[in-house]
């Protein structure tokens, strides 16, 4: 396998790989939305009609699920999914135009130097690094 076609499978597996983390995080992102949305409206009825549930006051009800909003808050605020979605979105972009790049250089028989693509898919993936530790880091 020559130089070029190791550097477009390295490039697409990598964009490939960071594209299912986009995934991931946009659904823990959502999930977790929508979970703060549903526990904020189960307290909202709760507050405002007096029922009982399997012999549990409304107002209990409500003082559970006020306990629950924050941890669910709180956990989509440490894990940061809606910026790591992002992140790992513009790194895949940036993966799959690199590997664009070098699949027309290769389709024309152009000069270029694989070295070059090399350092630019080992600087996209670094910074991708650091980026990820700053996000993760708050």
């Amino acid at each position: 396998m020559d130089t070029n076609n190791i550097l477009l499978t390295t490039i697409k597996a990598a964009a490939s790989s960071h594209s299912k983390q986009a995934a991931r995080h946009k659904y823990l992102h959502r999930s977790l939305w929508v979970a703060s949305s549903f526990i904020s409206l189960l307290i909202a009825v709760s507050t405002a009609f007096d029922f009982s549930l399997f012999d549990i006051a409304s107002k209990s009800i409500a003082t559970l699920f006020a306990i629950i909003l924050p941890m669910v808050t709180s956990y989509m605020v440490l894990r940061s999914p809606e910026k790591l979605w992002i992140h790992e979105i513009n790194i895949r972009n940036q993966l799959l135009d690199l590997h664009t790049e070098l699949e027309l250089l290769t389709a024309r028989n152009a000069q270029f130097d694989p070295a070059d693509f090399e350092q630019r898919y080992l600087v996209i993936m670094s910074t991708a690094n650091k980026k990820w530790i700053e996000i993760k880091e708050g």
